[in-house]
């Protein structure tokens, strides 16, 4: 939390301990988030029997979460994903709802072991300080842009870290995608050599090996593109504007565009500005969302771990007929991906952005099957996932392949690709097809996954249904 906290896991009893978590699992905050309370409460408990260094990941995942007992956490992010969101949960409880309380829970990166603390006097007086009168270090304002998200999502990556640097103002990069390719593309060079040296490592569970197909062969050379959103950067005008008017100025010019008046206040209350600091916008189409940058972080894992190998690209540098006779891999949405638009508009299903999926028989208006369930707060708490299996176009005889995963939300997006790297869901899958007939995976064939989530991330996810699409003969 803040640093003027101390650590009081030894000092503070038991019976302290059980009330501070009691009031966390009672409060408002928490009253929808059953997974993060269970989560909460079993390593809570773990600490206070003097067993919280007993905690991993795989015990929280079977004994919190109810994964079964064979649950392996390198095929399965649940845990992790859910300690993100018990983190976020917990902050936004105590600035809240609780912000005077005596003993907090603290959930640190890197340990699932829960620490109480108890606010000093000093953070006391620090939260009576209002930002404009804070005088401590300036707000550092000369880093690059900082993307603002779309209406009902996260732009990627933008997180919140350590509670005593809150009142410092923290910037995401400019460009989501380059996050991406700089993580995927250091777990490729990382693992691709450790794998290349070791050919005896690749262990593909054989229901993965039928479902991906050719994307997971050795020399498959998938090419996979994550999809671009347009975003409104934020950053200090440093240049003098010219003196026409403000609507006729392009978002690309070198100065930007004056900001709203009306965005400031809403600005300055998550990243505390100095008053007299003019700000301007600038569009940027290099940003992606933190849920498709997850996905494409997942599916690169497995093929990583077949020994296939991949070329990761942001989409803007793709164009549509590259993506023939070759295998694909896409993350997005048709909102902000021309490919994606391209591929699903003849399909079944498709997405419609922060509103559901929709089914598009051809001579039917569309209908709206899978809508997003909002909260009172209109955040999305209930969202879908939308997979797509496609022979690749001009190819034959299925040995390319095109895998399209997308989603209601970019949350929608990851909750997708956890599914399609799941071996566990991809056998129920596969016993659900039989049961209708089907002898083995269609040639093509979209999936529906439900998720739920909280502030946007990815808490968990589950079948929903399955469309076969018919193919030409030869495909």
């Amino acid at each position: 939390m803040n640093e003027a906290v101390t650590e009081t896991s030894e000092s503070a009893s038991p019976e302290q301990k059980r009330a501070a978590l009691e009031s966390v699992l009672h409060s408002h905050t928490f009253a929808r988030a059953d997974q993060l309370k269970s989560f909460l409460k079993y390593v809570c408990e773990m600490e206070i029997a003097g067993r919280g260094h007993e905690l991993t990941e795989y015990l929280i995942g079977v004994e919190a979460l109810g994964r079964p007992s064979n649950y392996s956490p390198g095929d399965d992010s649940a845990v992790r994903n859910r300690a993100f969101a018990l983190r976020k949960k917990l902050q936004e409880y105590y600035e809240h709802e609780q912000s005077d309380a005596a003993l907090r829970i603290e959930l640190t990166k890197g340990s699932y072991c829960p620490h109480f603390v108890e606010s000093s006097p000093e953070l006391k007086s620090a939260l009576d300080v209002r930002p404009e009168e804070n005088s401590g270090a300036p707000a550092q304002l000369s880093s690059p842009l900082l993307p603002v998200p779309l209406p009902g999502e996260i732009a990627a990556p933008v997180e919140i870290v350590k509670s005593q640097e809150k009142a410092r103002f923290r910037q995401g990069a400019a460009s989501g995608i380059i996050f991406t390719l700089l993580v995927s593309g250091l777990l490729y060079l990382l693992l691709g050599a450790k794998q290349a040296a070791n050919p005896a490592s690749h262990t593909t569970p054989p229901i993965l090996a039928e479902v991906w197909g050719p994307l997971l062969n050795q020399n498959a050379d998938v090419l996979v593109c994550v999809a671009n959103q347009p975003s409104l950067s934020v950053h200090p005008k440093t240049l003098s504007l010219p003196a026409a008017t403000p609507e006729l100025l392009p978002f690309d010019d070198p100065g930007g565009r004056p900001m709203p008046r009306e965005l400031y206040d809403w600005y300055r209350t998550r990243y505390p500005t100095p008053p007299e600091q003019e700000l301007s916008l600038t569009l940027t189409t290099n940003a992606t969302y933190w849920g498709d940058a997850l996905a494409a972080m997942t599916a690169l894992k497995t093929m990583l771990s077949a020994g296939a190998a991949a070329q990761l690209f942001p989409e803007k540098v793709i164009t549509v007929p590259t993506l023939r006779r070759r295998n694909v891999i896409l993350f997005g949405a048709p909102e902000y991906s021309a490919a994606i638009a391209h591929f699903l508009e003849k399909c079944p299903l498709t997405v419609n952005y922060l509103d559901a999926v929709f089914g598009t028989e051809q001579g039917k208006t569309p209908s709206r099957l899978y809508a997003v369930r909002r909260d009172p707060r209109s955040r999305p708490v209930q969202t879908y996932g939308l997979i797509t299996v496609l022979p690749s176009e001009s190819a034959t005889h299925q040995q390319y392949r095109t895998v399209i995963f997308s989603g209601v939300n970019s949350a929608g997006t990851q909750a997708a690709a956890e599914f399609f790297t799941s071996p566990e869901h991809l056998i129920e899958l596969k016993g659900q097809m039989k049961k209708d007939g089907h002898d083995g995976f269609p040639a093509a064939y979209q999936i529906v996954v439900r998720s739920e989530v909280e502030d946007n991330i990815l808490i968990n996810f589950h079948y929903e249904t399955y469309r076969a699409i018919p193919t030409p003969a030869g495909h």
